[in-house]
């Protein structure tokens, strides 16, 4: 049989891609022999009855992709706005809308069965019982996914959760172990990853009396070295001056908004993204967040404010459901630009969208590499410049989210700098 090479070419891309996006699906592709065009190929579950037992087992799905063709692949699986992500969305989609199916006939001697209602739970109990946000359930559902499925996709028996009792922690060694030695997760990523199973079997042990608490208590997980740091004066300087260079750009002219809009006022990159056009006020000048503690208010209201109030409006489209919509970069080879094409009006842009432009701009600027300055190094520069201009912890804490003043005390950087008065007046 004679390979396809176009075929052999794509799939050289897109097991680059996986590793390089971190990506979870288990996806392929072909191109149909007759017309050339591209078939995503991925399976699904189902529950079927064997031996008068209900099993699970998986079949074959294909979906027909009449855009890209044996010719024009290449510009859709491009760098980092390569169309791979959506396809791993619209799988890990498909999968769950399947699992949805089959739920409702099993119990609670099932693995899914405790997935669901953990994942369906309303509050979450630390120090004290509190509402859960939506972050918090999506960054559950990510970690407890991949690790459901790594489950039952390596040991058949960890379907029954009663078998979690006596082989999780060996499971989930196994798990940590391939997820970092393979570098699809840093450190930090691995840590959150067991922190969110370990709440999870904590979960199970506190309504089931044969379930045992902590039980990954015997592993010995190293604690990430948190090297994140706050923007210094030089840095913040390059990046004002990148913003004024290019804000007209096509290129980054979306992306620097947001950016503005975290300088401003410290967002998490989580709720910047999801901002929706009913929670911008034009009335009052305020954004409503959606965030860890609630909602809270934005206030755009003063003379300082108004240049990105004017750019807020112009963003906003009375078509979308969200002030920053789903688009991916385009490369136009006629002009050599890149451009924002529209994917979807109705769908909020992701994290990623904002996270590779950030890292570009980083690379570009020169600062300080991975693991120091991020995204997140925004909002430490305004917790520490807003509580130096206010003097006000409490009014920061409100305004960038933080549950208590202790949180904002942590991010509160380094305030002792050249210009720091840092002695009294003794008068001789």
């Amino acid at each position: 049989m004679v390979k396809n090479k176009k075929l052999v070419e794509l799939k050289k891309i897109v097991d680059q891609q996986k590793i390089e996006f971190g990506l979870t699906q288990s996806f392929s592709y072909l191109f149909d022999q007759r017309t050339k065009k591209l078939n995503l190929r991925y399976t699904i579950p189902k529950q079927i009855k064997r031996g008068g037992n209900q099993v699970i087992k998986r079949f074959h799905k294909s979906k027909y992709i009449p855009q890209i063709t044996e010719n024009n692949f290449k510009k859709f699986f491009k760098g980092s706005t390569s169309i791979i992500r959506d396809h791993d969305k619209f799988v890990k989609q498909e999968n769950i809308r399947a699992e949805s199916k089959f739920n409702n006939s099993i119990d609670e001697y099932d693995f899914r069965w405790w997935v669901e209602h953990w994942l369906n739970r309303k509050v979450g109990q630390t120090s004290t019982i509190k509402q859960l946000s939506p972050l918090t359930i999506k960054q559950n559902r990510s970690h407890i996914d991949q690790y459901y499925k790594w489950c039952i996709n390596n040991y058949k028996e960890s379907l029954e959760i009663r078998n979690h009792i006596e082989f999780a922690y060996m499971w989930f060694e196994k798990y940590y172990e391939e997820k970092l030695t393979s570098g699809i997760w840093n450190g930090t990523t691995c840590g959150v990853s067991y922190r969110n199973i370990r709440g999870f079997y904590n979960y199970v042990a506190d309504r089931s009396t044969e379930f045992p608490h902590d039980i990954l208590k015997r592993l010995k997980i190293r604690k990430a070295e948190n090297k994140r740091d706050s923007l210094n004066k030089h840095e913040y300087n390059k990046i004002i001056g990148f913003i004024i260079k290019n804000k007209d750009n096509d290129e980054w002219r979306r992306f620097i908004l947001m950016l503005r809009l975290q300088l401003k006022t410290g967002m998490r990159v989580g709720e910047l993204v999801s901002i929706e056009n009913s929670n911008v006020d034009l009335k009052s000048k305020c954004i409503w967040v959606s965030g860890k503690t609630g909602r809270r208010k934005l206030n755009f209201n003063t003379e300082d404010d108004e240049l990105i109030w004017n750019d807020i409006l112009k963003q906003k489209n009375k078509d979308s459901s969200y002030l920053f919509y789903r688009t991916r970069q385009q490369y136009y080879t006629k002009d050599k630009s890149r451009k924002d094409v529209v994917i979807d009006l109705h769908e909020s842009t992701t994290t990623s969208y904002y996270l590779q432009k950030f890292r570009k701009m980083r690379e570009l600027l020169k600062l300080r590499g991975k693991g120091i300055i991020s995204s997140h190094s925004i909002r430490r520069y305004f917790i520490t410049r807003f509580v130096q201009e206010s003097k006000n912890r409490d009014l920061t804490r409100q305004i960038v989210g933080h549950s208590s003043t202790r949180m904002t005390d942590y991010y509160v950087g380094n305030m002792i700098d050249e210009e720091t008065k840092t002695t009294i007046s003794l008068g001789l």
